[in-house]
């Protein structure tokens, strides 16, 4: 679709061919469910809420085609024989399947599409969820929750909630302390010299008993001991313990190992994601976020307890959340993904809480690990707002200029073929365009010879060498490389984020690098649905930080009988 093409032409179904990201659709359908919540609360009309109560359904249907409670889908579709769709309406293609794909019955929709019934189609899901995918419903159901009016909409959120939060397995690798090998391995993996903690931190290298609570795998491997209902009690006690001062650790943590790595080939103890909330700063809020949802969904007094006892108190988790953003890595090798999935937990979790001794040192986090570390240097959209809500009132000038940043990125944010209210799609952004039109003042700049050992060394664990990332290729003289001194090249990326204008199509903007320079594209044949438009766009109301367009709502209109 080339710039300005007008919405009667690129809003025709008959130039759709399908979908993109369908292995994401649980973290995206949450956060526009995020966005339909505050546009709710924002407005107040029935428009808004009908909005936002058929997307909670979208988002509670990942669960139930799964048929195996708390355990969500990455996306569900019609599978048929090769050949064209029969419907631009819902994803009905031919594609490869394997471990991690499931036929279902429709009667586990409360509304099927009729498309999944036709001869020909069978329903299927797609498993292996990662924390991501989980980040989707675990940020948007606690807003969504107190602004529903159906009681048995709400019960089935805190069915799943729950039923995931019991259903982690708890590990414990105990005595790491007695094993030097392994304990350097750690201080190599976790730091390798870039483990920046503040006077005060918690040393995550002088855990003795490292604990993990793992999702399992639900594939046919796994069948035939695995509970596929929702267990009773949240797993206090470990279903697997590694002790580093056996003689059979090795083979027991390899093991470990494989099954942590199962996502691409099925087994009994495949893992689909783990948390570490004591050696973890986002994995420790993450769990404090489940654990508070659970409780303030049932009040039932095990979720309290686990979030006081287990997590606060013998684990450490609101010291360990402090260290989130003490990991020190290098732009050419920072999966900026991962402070997307954080922050907003961090923000949820402030929001459910109202004890002062537990939201300030998650305030404080949120301020030294995200907006000094991880967050603040990036022009995130999406994290200024949610930093400037939850802003320690002592950094109050701080949470000012992050609402200045967010004011002055929603005023260039827009299609990026420039034409500003046409939507994200995926033309080409040559380096040579980006060098010209970037912000005055702003220059290249290339890895040092440490950054790029910190992404490409990697470490040794017990004599096995587990690689870092390349940062390097073969040189091919653009505008936008850097030349190293062994002569091969690097992508020179730029010394201050760049305006979104200048950045490169992708998914969600606000979960990619700001400082790369120059990207590919195919001429505007993919297009973004706006998400990471129109979720801070409806945060900013919600919160006063845009006022433009008070009293300017999509409601019902009474016009009278329908007329044939």
């Amino acid at each position: 679709m080339p710039p300005g093409t007008p919405e009667a032409t690129w809003g025709d179904p008959a130039h759709f061919h399908g979908y993109a990201g369908a292995g994401d659709a649980a973290i995206w359908t949450g956060v526009a469910l995020d966005a339909y919540a505050l546009r709710f609360a924002a407005t107040g009309t029935e428009a808004d809420y009908a909005r936002m109560e058929r997307k909670v359904r979208q988002l509670l249907a990942l669960f139930d085609v799964t048929g195996v409670p708390g355990y969500l889908a990455r996306h569900h579709w019609g599978q048929i024989e090769p050949g064209p769709s029969p419907t631009p309406d819902h994803i009905v293609d031919h594609r490869g399947v394997d471990h991690r794909d499931h036929a279902f019955p429709l009667d586990r929709l409360e509304d099927p599409p009729a498309a999944y019934a036709a001869e020909g189609v069978t329903p299927m899901w797609h498993g292996n969820p990662s924390i991501d995918q989980y980040t989707g419903p675990m940020v948007s159901f606690p807003l969504v929750y107190g602004l529903l009016r159906d009681d048995a909409l709400k019960a089935r959120i805190a069915t799943h909630i729950t039923c995931y939060l019991k259903r982690l397995d708890r590990i414990e690798v105990r005595n790491v302390q007695a094993n030097p090998d392994v304990l350097n391995a750690l201080q190599a993996f976790l730091g390798g010299g870039r483990l920046a903690l503040d006077p005060g931190d918690i040393d995550l290298t002088a855990v003795d008993t490292a604990v993990g609570y793992v999702l399992r795998q639900v594939n046919d491997a796994s069948a035939d001991d695995l509970d596929l209902g929702c267990p009773a009690d949240i797993a206090l006690q470990p279903s697997r313990v590694i002790d580093l001062s056996d003689n059979l650790f090795l083979a027991r943590l390899l093991e470990l190992a494989s099954d942590l790595m199962s996502r691409d080939s099925p087994r009994p103890w495949g893992i689909d994601h783990f948390y570490g909330p004591n050696i973890r700063g986002g994995d420790a809020v993450h769990l404090m976020h489940l654990a508070a949802m659970a409780s303030w969904f049932t009040g039932d007094p095990q979720y309290r307890r686990f979030f006081h006892d287990e997590l606060v108190g013998r684990l450490q988790t609101l010291r360990v959340a402090a260290t989130a953003g003490a990991l020190d890595v290098p732009d050419w090798c920072r999966a900026f993904y991962g402070g997307h999935i954080t922050y907003p937990a961090f923000w949820s979790l402030i929001n459910l809480l109202d004890d002062p001794a537990l939201t300030d040192p998650l305030r404080a986090a949120m301020h030294t690990e995200f907006e000094l570390r991880e967050r603040g240097n990036l022009d995130d959209l999406k994290f200024d707002l949610m930093y400037a809500a939850t802003a320690p009132a002592e950094h109050a000038a701080a949470a000012e200029a992050a609402r200045a940043r967010a004011r002055a990125t929603f005023a260039v944010l827009g299609g990026n073929g420039g034409v500003l209210d046409d939507p994200r799609r995926s033309y080409a952004l040559p380096a040579d365009r980006v060098l010209a039109e970037w912000p005055e003042g702003t220059a290249l700049r290339c890895p040092s010879p440490e950054e790029r050992a910190a992404c490409e060394e990697g470490v040794t664990l017990l004599g096995v060498r587990i690689p870092g990332e390349p940062i390097t290729r073969p040189c091919t003289g653009g505008p936008a490389e850097c030349v190293l001194a062994d002569d091969t090249c690097a992508d020179a990326l730029s010394d201050a984020p760049l305006p979104p204008p200048l950045r490169g199509f992708t998914d969600f903007l606000w979960q990619r690098s700001p400082f790369d320079v120059g990207h590919g594209g195919n001429g505007g044949f993919e297009q973004s649905p706006g998400l990471d438009l129109i979720e801070p766009y409806w945060l900013a109301r919600h919160t006063g930080v845009i006022t433009e367009g008070e009293g300017l709502v999509l409601a019902w209109e009474d016009t009278g009988a329908c007329e044939e």
